[in-house]
């Protein structure tokens, strides 16, 4: 009788269990389907390509909310690389960014390179080191070749240890295949870094006249202050920049987007205002036009400006990082003189996105709803813009210490100085030996949070 009683309770208790669980599981799926249908709701009213939404009986509304964001998205948006497409649009919860969640960096972005075509050897070449960084403290440079990390040889995991979440040890050399005996030690601790968007300026004077000056801005996201939008810090350093350029009588202006992955459109059409010629002021930078269903143009302008170079052309330093906001500034400032491009195919991402968010909601929406279009109506450049000049692979691998404004060792630099200086570029590709092999793979940038244009 016992027996029975203790076997009773038991299927009761797992009875109760059960419906707990099942209660549980119903109250997740219920916030998932109203998280999801605020989701839609948005991306049918916004979204660039909304008509290739699936119909509404196709879709999962208990799903993750990532993963019905992830279903709403058509193939226009984004790109394929290497038979994989990523998409423009992006989800994500609130509070947390996109390198880590406690904001902690090591202070440098980097590239890293497999060195062999059938084993799986690999090495980091570093691109830029930020000022006032741990990086920079411990005496990283850009140029290094960093091959060990907390002693293991750099693969394609524990490259992500170089994102800033914990302490690391380094074994760097100058070139990718330094000798062991030749490398050197160095520990870095991450910390909260500042990463102005103004890494880097100068005048050079031009050699070949002695007469002409030119400016050189390494500029590296259009991003108007640290603490967001409302923030002006940045733009006004970057007008105080120009102050300094105009006081200096500089006659051309070379400008570095090599890491410039996007940001805001006001803070390019600023950029882009100083940069242009002083007859084009007034004159339209840029048209923004969203879907039919949100049915509106926004309208930038060139505004008059004080820093203004009245400049009779420009050359631009890009890579194919350079995207969105860096793009629009070389679309928009085409029709008014020429623009130069030298380097790499630039990404070729002629949309835009705004931030959506409910405080009902966990989540934050990053659609593309909008696309970019200058003066004359044109928005051509959804495969990149090709350069006048460019870069081979083996040219864009920095060997030894090549700081920024190296007019002589920086390859890229010194043929933009050769064609300010004489109109033409005679200088040949440094390339390798034809033994080495090395192609590049995971970049630190592709992970910044402010890649793209943002409204």
């Amino acid at each position: 009788m016992n027996s029975n009683k203790l076997l009773v309770a038991c299927q009761l208790a797992l009875i109760i269990f059960c419906c707990s669980s099942c209660q549980k599981e119903s109250a997740d799926e219920k916030l998932n389907h109203k998280t999801n249908q605020w989701i839609e709701t948005n991306m049918r009213h916004w979204y660039y390509w909304y008509n290739d939404i699936p119909a509404k009986s196709k879709l999962n509304y208990s799903a993750d909310p990532e993963l019905f964001f992830n279903s709403l998205l058509s193939k226009s948006d984004g790109k394929t690389s290497s038979g994989t497409h990523y998409y423009y649009s992006t989800i994500q919860k609130k509070n947390i960014t996109t390198r880590n969640s406690q904001g902690l960096s090591l202070g440098f972005e980097f590239q890293n390179w497999r060195t062999h075509p059938t084993q799986p050897n690999y090495a980091v070449n570093v691109l830029y080191v930020l000022p006032n960084s741990p990086a920079q403290a411990a005496g990283l440079h850009r140029g290094d070749w960093i091959l060990r990390i907390d002693g293991v040889a750099v693969n394609s995991t524990n490259i992500y240890d170089l994102l800033g979440t914990k302490s690391v040890e380094l074994s760097v050399g100058d070139r990718y295949n330094t000798a062991s005996a030749a490398l050197r030690t160095i520990k870095i601790t991450p910390a909260v870094v500042e990463d102005n968007p103004i890494l880097y300026s100068t005048v050079f004077q031009d050699e070949s006249t002695q007469m002409r000056k030119v400016g050189y801005l390494v500029y590296n996201h259009f991003t108007s202050g640290p603490n967001g939008a409302d923030d002006k810090t940045y733009d006004e350093q970057l007008q105080q920049e120009f102050q300094q350029f105009k006081h200096a009588g500089v006659d051309d202006f070379i400008l570095d987007l090599r890491y410039n992955g996007g940001g805001l459109v006001t803070s390019s059409q600023l950029l882009s205002q100083m940069l242009a010629p002083q007859s084009a002021l007034g004159q339209v930078f840029c048209d923004v036009k969203y879907n039919d269903v949100v049915n509106k143009t926004n309208t930038y302008l060139l505004e008059q400006n004080s820093e203004n170079l009245n400049l009779t052309r420009l050359f631009v330093l890009t890579s194919n990082r350079t995207a969105s906001a860096s793009e629009a500034l070389i679309n928009g400032l085409r029709p008014f003189y020429s623009v130069y491009l030298l380097g790499e195919k630039t990404e070729g991402k002629n949309v835009g996105s705004v931030t959506l968010e409910n405080n009902e909601y966990n989540y934050e929406l990053h659609p593309i709803v909008c696309r970019i279009y200058n003066s004359k109506g044109e928005s051509d450049y959804e495969n990149g813009f090709t350069p006048f000049w460019e870069l081979t692979d083996n040219d864009r691998m920095l060997n030894g210490h090549i700081e920024l404004g190296d007019k002589k060792n920086d390859i890229l630099l010194s043929v933009a100085i050769e064609m300010v200086s004489t109109g033409s570029i005679n200088s040949a590709s440094s390339v390798l030996q034809t033994s080495d092999f090395a192609t590049p793979e995971y970049c630190s940038l592709s992970d910044k949070s402010n890649i793209g244009i943002i409204e």
